[in-house]
């Protein structure tokens, strides 16, 4: 059973009259198993390739076709509902971090595991554990203004790592970095896949897909390519 199952996925925007097709029969599996797949998604700016991601991540809804999670069909299933497949069995990484600047790196890791039910000794082990595994336990008390572009994107990925979630998607993760920090967020995500986590990313650099085992090319919102790498 594949763990991710997209069939016929369309996905289309209208403003004033103006219909434009993001994406179009969009086909996709990707498969379960005990390693998880690596898989970079690269296109040209405007080729859907980040509404791919956000469909894969419950951001978005398809305008037609079937979304299959886990064997579960979740085309038709109401937005309130998806919010709990978010974060549970899909985390996600956003370009830009999305951290919460008032908040410390802890707080920000602990955010999504707030309304869980869990003791705060439990939700602060994890945290820990999650930051000690990126490499930034010691910046836990610190705030995002006062630490570099490549620690925000650790705390990033410690916070989905902290969620504990099967599926972790990145849209554009080394964008904001230099090409040293970069290498060594791509390193950290190795690590992960060979932990079990499934890592599929959305990038526009060769050299960073090549860090992927499948790299899936999208041209004016269809799969133009899926090879393994």
């Amino acid at each position: 059973m594949a763990l991710i199952e997209l069939k016929r996925i369309t996905k289309a925007y209208q403003k004033h009259l103006i219909t434009t097709c993001a994406l179009s029969d969009i086909n996709l599996q990707v498969r379960s198993g005990e390693f998880g797949e690596f898989i970079a998604i690269m296109g040209t700016s405007g080729s859907g390739k980040t509404t791919l991601l956000n469909i894969i991540g419950c951001m978005d809804i398809a305008t037609s076709g079937t979304y299959i999670l886990n064997g579960r069909d979740l085309s038709h299933i109401k937005e309130k509902h998806l919010s709990s497949v978010r974060g549970k069995e899909i985390a996600y990484i956003f370009q830009h971090f999305a951290l919460i600047d008032d908040y410390t790196v802890f707080e920000n890791v602990e955010v999504p595991l707030l309304k869980r039910p869990m003791s705060k000794a439990e939700r602060k082990k994890r945290v820990e554990d999650s930051l000690k595994l990126v490499g930034i336990l010691h910046l836990s008390h610190k705030r995002p203004s006062h630490i570099s572009g490549g620690e925000k994107q650790r705390a990033a990925i410690a916070r989905a790592i902290a969620c504990e979630a099967g599926i972790i998607l990145a849209d554009e993760p080394t964008g904001a970095l230099d090409s040293v920090t970069g290498k060594e967020i791509m390193q950290l995500f190795v690590e992960l896949n060979r932990k079990g986590k499934t890592i599929i990313l959305v990038t526009h650099d060769k050299a960073i897909a090549s860090y992927a085992k499948r790299l899936i090319t999208i041209q004016d919102g269809r799969i133009l390519n899926d090879e393994m790498l």
